[in-house]
C-alpha cells in the first residue's frame, strides 16, 4: 500500500482516539495485515487481528479485516471459511457498494462450490440487484453469468470465479495493489490473456507504479505491434511526462505508432484520435498552444480600413458616362488616343482605390501573429518527420 494510504489510516484512528488505548494501533496494525502476501499469510494475520480487535462497533477495520478473510478464503479455495466470513462481513454492513457487491458474488460462487444450489441463486439474485442498482456493471454480467449456470437445472455444476472474474472483482474494488498480488500468483496461461493483462497493467498505472507497467506494456509491444499496446505505452509516458516534460518526446512517438498502427487495423477512429493527440501533445511541448492562448487573449482590436465604395461608385459612374458619350461622339471613325486616355485614367483611379480597399490597416498584433505562424510551420514540419519515421520503422 502506498505511503499516503498509510497516513489516511493514522488519521482515522486519531479521529476514533475515544475508543480507548487499546484502539491506539487499530489502523496501523490493519495495514500491516493488509500488506501480508495474498493467501494463507495473510489469513493468518486478519485472524489474529479480529482477535485483537473483535469489536466492530468500535473499530471499522474489523468489518474490512472479514471483507479480506472471505476473498483470501475463496482464493484459496477454502469455500466454508469464505461463506462464514463474508455472511458475517454482510451482516456487519457499512462497506462501499463495490465490495458489498463482491462478497455477495463470492457467496454466490462459494456455495456453488459446495452444492448448496438454493443459497448459491439466493446470493446470485441478490448480487445481481444490487450490482445493478448501484451501476456495478462487470459485477452485474459476473453475478448474472453465475445465476444463469446455477439455473441450468443441474446440467452443470456450479463454478468458482474465472481468474478474470477474480482479478476484476479486485479492480472494480479500486483494490489495485491486491489485483497486481493476484496476477503475480496466476500461471503463465491466465498471464498470456490479455484481458488479464490489461486488468493488471491498468492496476500499476492506478496504483502509480509507472515504470513496472512501462516494463510490462514495452515487453507486449515487442511482442505483438498492435495499436493498443502502442498507445498504452504512450500513456504511461504522458503520466511520466507530468513530472518531467522529457517524457513527451516518448509519448508522442508511440501515440504516432498506434495511430498508424490502428490504420493498419481498419480502425479509423481510434487512428483519427491518436493522430490528433501526438500534434496536439508536440505543440505542447513548444508551449505553442499556452502561446496561442495568450496571444487571443491579447490582440489589440485593429481599426478597419477606411472604406473606398462610395468613391469608387462615382468614378464607375463617370467612367461609363464618358464611354457612353465618346460611343455617339466617334461613331463612324476611329476614337482618338487621347480620348481612350481618358477613359484609362479614370480605370486606373478605380484599380487604385480597390487595391486600397482590401489592403489591412496598420495591425500592431502582425508582427507576433508572423512569428507564431512561423513556429507553427516549423511544428508542422517535424510532426510530418516524425510520421515518415514512424513509418519507416513499422514497415508502412
Amino acid at each position: 500500500m502506498r505511503k499516503a494510504g498509510t497516513v489516511v489510516l493514522i488519521l482515522a484512528v486519531a479521529a476514533l482516539f475515544s475508543w480507548g488505548q487499546n484502539l491506539e494501533n487499530a489502523g496501523i496494525d490493519y495495514t500491516t495485515a493488509l500488506q501480508k502476501k495474498p493467501g494463507s499469510e495473510r489469513i493468518a494475520a486478519f485472524e489474529a487481528y479480529i482477535k485483537n480487535y473483535p469489536n466492530p462497533a468500535q473499530n471499522v477495520f474489523t468489518k474490512l479485516a472479514y471483507y479480506w478473510l472471505t476473498v483470501d478464503n475463496y482464493n484459496s479455495k477454502h469455500f466454508d471459511k469464505a461463506i462464514r466470513n463474508g455472511e458475517k462481513a454482510v451482516a456487519l454492513g457499512g462497506m462501499e457498494a463495490k465490495l458489498e457487491a463482491g462478497l455477495y458474488l463470492i457467496l454466490g460462487s462459494s456455495y456453488g462450490a459446495g452444492n448448496n444450489k438454493d443459497k448459491a441463486l439466493q446470493w446470485a439474485d441478490k448480487a445481481v440487484a444490487f450490482a445493478q442498482k448501484n451501476g456495478i456493471g462487470d459485477i452485474a454480467k459476473q453475478a448474472q453469468a453465475l445465476k444463469n449456470e446455477l439455473s441450468g437445472g443441474g446440467r452443470k455444476p456450479a463454478r468458482e470465479l474465472t481468474s478474470l472474474e477474480k482479478i476484476g472483482v479486485l479492480y472494480n474494488a479500486k483494490k489495485y495493489g491486491e489485483a497486481i498480488a493476484l496476477y503475480n500468483s496466476f500461471g503463465q496461461n491466465d498471464k498470456n490473456d490479455e484481458k488479464i493483462f490489461e486488468i493488471y497493467a491498468r492496476s500499476l498505472m492506478k496504483s502509480g507504479k509507472l515504470d513496472a507497467a512501462l516494463n510490462e506494456f514495452s515487453d507486449a509491444y515487442a511482442k505483438s505491434k498492435k495499436g493498443i499496446n502502442a498507445e498504452r505505452l504512450g500513456n504511461i509516458y504522458l503520466a511520466k511526462a507530468e513530472r518531467d516534460k522529457k517524457f513527451l518526446d516518448n509519448a508522442i512517438v508511440y501515440q504516432l505508432e498506434a495511430g498508424l498502427l490502428y490504420g493498419k487495423e481498419k480502425n479509423g477512429k481510434r487512428r483519427d484520435a491518436l493522430m490528433t493527440n501526438a500534434k496536439y501533445w508536440l505543440y505542447e511541448k513548444y508551449d505553442y498552444n499556452n502561446k496561442i492562448k495568450k496571444y487571443n487573449a491579447s490582440v489589440k482590436p485593429v481599426k478597419a480600413a477606411p472604406s473606398n465604395e462610395k468613391e469608387i461608385s462615382r468614378l464607375q459612374f463617370e467612367y461609363n458616362k464618358l464611354e457612353r458619350e465618346l460611343a455617339r461622339k466617334y461613331q463612324d471613325i476611329e476614337m482618338p488616343m487621347y480620348e481612350q486616355d481618358k477613359l484609362d485614367a479614370i480605370q486606373a483611379k478605380i484599380n487604385e482605390l480597390k487595391k486600397g480597399a482590401n489592403a489591412p490597416a496598420n495591425d500592431p498584433n502582425a508582427a507576433l501573429a508572423q512569428e507564431l505562424e512561423k513556429e507553427k510551420v516549423r511544428i508542422e514540419a517535424e510532426f510530418k518527420s516524425l510520421n515518415d519515421q514512424a513509418r519507416k520503422r513499422l514497415g508502412l
